[in-house]
């Protein structure tokens, strides 16, 4: 038993709609992921593990659903959903503790499908890159290995698309993704571990500690991204604080660690090698290293998924804007913007040129590509008044 529940007895249902909103969802789930565990011990692996993804998916705030959603969502009574999470679902006669329904687990498994294809539906597809195959084996090394592994390139190069996607590909409550803000300190960092393990908020620091490392076993990867935004930090200590604690987490769980950032992490570990930073430093044997922009071999498998082949040099598209025709390389746009934008900048281009393609009942061309990208120059571009 923890200090998050009871078990005694199902809870009251709300007499009037629980509106999917701050803390009100998670009231709604009146579990930890530590306490879930626990409570299904008797079920099978599978039927444990697609709960526990359901409870993950609902709980985070990107897609709050409370518990009583998630009932009518499966055709169950609320009541009983909360009887199978706190391992109280039981055969009438014998009061023997049963495994999960399987029709409860066949609707389960439909309302994750249709919530995902719901939520990521209208977002740009994900490709698998040379450079996102590398973060992934980063991630199956952490795994693997029980080491934390150090992932460090520059912004906008595809690791927070590659990480976020190896996370809901590898859920089940085993892969759990935390993106770090800048300037949170260490009861920030806290909180938001706290949180995206499966856990309440409503304690303090040294209580949401123990409560992660109670969430978290040796087969679970932490996945947590923009490490660097902790060195923005008015206060020099907090960031070795917060360093510190992710260290005493790792050591007491023995859980998968990745840590992913930019340059400036790689620098602040330089500075501490002999000081804050060398007890985790060390313990780090796997190190990602990510090129310095989008390679072609990248940008390649990504515009193959759309459609299009990787441009020769002299290719040339003309594009009529205005009274006057602009002429453009394609090839050589692919290479200015992946050096001065990013990944984002192609793929948010490779998007609206789709978009212009289906207004002209045409299939994607290089010649939709270019114009996407002088429609956007033409807005990112402030007009004279008086000219």
């Amino acid at each position: 038993m923890t200090n998050e529940q009871t078990n005694n007895e199902p809870p009251g249902e709300a007499s009037e709609p629980i509106s999917p909103t701050g803390n009100n969802v998670r009231a709604t789930w009146q579990f930890s992921l530590h306490d879930i565990r626990s409570n299904m011990s008797h079920c099978s692996a599978e039927a444990k593990a697609v709960m526990i993804e359901a409870f993950m998916w609902c709980i985070d705030p990107a897609h709050p659903v409370t518990r009583q959603e998630f009932a009518k969502a499966i055709d169950y009574d609320a009541t009983t959903v909360w009887k199978v999470y706190a391992g109280k679902y039981t055969a009438p006669q014998t009061k023997e503790r049963l495994d999960v329904p399987p029709k409860m687990l066949r609707m389960t498994r439909q309302f994750l499908e249709l919530e995902k294809e719901r939520v990521h539906g209208g977002k740009t597809e994900f490709v698998m890159t040379p450079t996102a195959k590398k973060i992934w084996t980063g991630c199956d090394l952490a795994r693997e290995s029980l080491t934390p592994v150090f992932v460090k390139g520059p912004s906008h190069i595809g690791k927070t698309w590659a990480l976020t996607e190896y996370a809901k590909q590898n859920n089940h409550g085993r892969t759990v993704y935390i993106r770090m803000k800048a300037a949170s300190g260490l009861g920030g960092m806290v909180r938001r571990i706290n949180e995206k393990v499966g856990n309440s908020a409503n304690c303090n620091t040294a209580d949401a500690i123990e409560r992660i490392k109670r969430a978290l076993t040796p087969n679970t990867v932490l996945l947590l991204d923009e490490m660097h935004e902790l060195a923005y930090t008015y206060r020099i200590a907090s960031f070795f604080a917060c360093m510190e604690v992710i260290r005493e987490i790792y050591d007491e769980t023995n859980c998968g660690l990745v840590l992913c950032a930019t340059g400036l992490l790689d620098e602040k570990f330089k500075e501490a090698r002999q000081g804050e930073l060398e007890q985790i430093s060390r313990r780090g044997v796997h190190r990602v290293a990510l090129p310095s922009m989008p390679t072609i071999a990248d940008l390649t498998a990504i515009l193959k998924s759309s459609g299009l082949e990787f441009p020769a040099p002299e290719q040339e598209c003309a594009v009529q804007a205005g009274k006057s025709v602009i002429r453009e390389q394609p090839r050589a746009l692919l290479r200015q913007l992946a050096k001065t934008s990013g990944l984002k900048s192609i793929t948010e281009r490779i998007r609206y040129g789709k978009k212009l393609a289906s207004k002209s009942k045409t299939r994607l061309t290089w010649h939709h590509f270019v114009d996407a990208h002088l429609r956007i120059e033409k807005q990112a571009t402030a007009e004279g008044d008086w000219d």
